[in-house]
């Protein structure tokens, strides 16, 4: 949802293929989807969730799309980065 202040800095899915290093454990049966963005103070990440509260698209198209590749409730994190964190 770029358009809405939250360009994505990364985002990750599901490796659906099989596990080759068993010395490894990688969790099986999930589906999972995750997306990374950064927000310049809370100000703006109030902003980007009131804009998505808001948008058509996002409830019409975009989260039912993701909730039916998902095998459980989404959830949302709030994350602070470190004093030595690149993105700061």
């Amino acid at each position: 949802m770029s358009q809405m202040g939250a360009a994505p800095l990364a985002c990750l899915q599901t490796e659906t293929a099989e596990n080759t290093f068993p010395a490894l454990p990688v969790r099986t049966g999930e589906n999972v989807f995750v997306w990374f963005s950064r927000f310049t103070d809370p100000a703006s990440l109030s902003a980007h969730r009131d804009a998505l509260a808001h948008c058509r698209h996002w409830h019409t198209t975009v989260r039912p799309a993701l909730l039916a590749m998902l095998t459980g409730e989404p959830q949302q994190l709030t994350l602070a980065p470190t004093p030595r964190s690149l993105l700061r």
